[in-house]
């Protein structure tokens, strides 16, 4: 199985549950619910490069994509299939799940946090193209961010540890640079919030691939 998916399922299964929250919960106008339907289609890109290693993912990837074109963008909560965004949610989930057996403990914990730390910055990216008035998600997803990867560094440790000195030192440069990418990532990720200034769509857009890059470094490791 490709490893790429240990990273790829769990940030678009957080970044879908999140879009899924605001959709279905969010105190938004239709204006606004229409505007984050449109974002849809980019997570059916995410899954379709997932179903290229995983035919499993078929499933959410059909799911979404019925649910996508099937509601009008003002009316996703009102007339949508609501019972079918859930049913790929629960699909995407399980698609994960399927991933565990491939890895052991340390690299399951990681993929676990990835859920909410390359959900969340997908899912701010998204929210942010779409033009949502939910401010809190502008502080929200960064601290979630902070969180996880604290943990995944906890988590990358733990890793390191079982893996021994032997292996780990022939590839110390892409675990420092991993490391250096995911810090140097948070920090252009709350740069609005460090410089009290609008989240802006293209800092988030460069945060969220100078993440993709440490998690394809990450990669060395299992």
């Amino acid at each position: 199985m490709a490893g790429y998916l240990t990273f790829l399922v769990p940030a678009l299964l957080g970044a879908q549950l999140i879009l899924t929250i605001v959709l279905m919960k969010g105190e938004i106008c239709p204006g606004q619910r229409g505007r984050v339907h449109k974002m849809l289609p980019v997570l059916l890109v995410g899954w379709l490069l997932a179903a290229i290693a995983q035919p499993l993912v078929v499933l959410p990837l059909l799911s979404l994509a019925f649910f996508t074109m099937k509601v009008k963008t003002g009316k996703t909560r009102d007339a949508g299939p609501i019972k079918v965004l859930y049913g790929s949610d629960v699909l995407a989930f399980i698609c994960w799940l399927v991933l565990l057996p491939t890895l052991n403990m340390p690299e399951i914990a990681i993929s676990l946090v990835a859920i909410a730390l390359y959900g969340s910055a997908l899912a701010h990216v998204l929210l942010t193209f779409a033009r949502t008035r939910l401010q809190a998600f502008h502080r929200i997803l960064p601290f979630a961010g902070f969180i996880s990867a604290i943990l995944t560094i906890l988590f990358m440790i733990w890793q390191i540890m079982t893996l021994g000195q032997v292996t780990t030192s022939h590839h110390m440069i892409e675990i420092i640079t991993a490391l250096a990418l995911m810090v140097i990532g948070l920090v252009i990720w709350s740069g609005h919030i460090l410089l009290n200034k609008k989240a802006n769509n293209w800092q988030l857009v460069i945060a969220l691939v100078v993440l993709m890059f440490s998690a394809g470094l990450q990669l060395v490791l299992f």
